[in-house]
This record gives C-alpha cells, structure tokens and sequence, in this order.
C-alpha cells in the first residue's frame, strides 16, 4: 500500500519534479525559438519567390502584348 513518507521527504519529491519540469520547460521553449528563426527564414524565401514570379509574370504579359505588335510592324515594312 502506500509507504510512509514524511513531509520532508513529500516537499523534496515534489520540489525535484518541479525541477524537471522547469527544465523540460525551457528545453521546449528553445526548441520554439529555433523553429520560429527557420520559420522567418522561410517566410523570407517564400516572399522573394513570390516577388520574382510576380516579375516573371508581368514580363511574360508585356512580352504577349509587344510581340504582336513587333511582329505586325516587321510585317508592314516587308
């Protein structure tokens, strides 16, 4: 059944658990920090991917609007 334990003994069992899970506490919120920096990383690529797609589209949408017209120019002078 259950044993005999003394306050003493109680307030050292609790006191050490305490303990651990202060330590397994800032484990964790380290662990976070780490993955908050590689999420900001990212975030910072997928915006510069974004901005370069952006220009590749708008590029490629001149190009679709300019070439017709060179082309109709080339076709006149000929």
């Amino acid at each position: 059944m259950a044993e005999n334990r003394t306050v003493a003994d109680y307030r050292a069992d609790t006191t050490a658990q305490l303990v651990k899970l202060g330590e397994r506490q800032i484990s964790i919120f380290k662990s976070i920090q780490r993955v908050e920096k590689h999420l900001d990383k990212l975030n910072g690529q997928v915006e510069e991917n974004k901005t370069n797609l952006t220009k590749i589209g708008t590029v490629g949408s001149v190009g679709i609007i300019v070439m017709p017209v060179i082309v109709s120019i080339i076709m006149r002078l000929l």
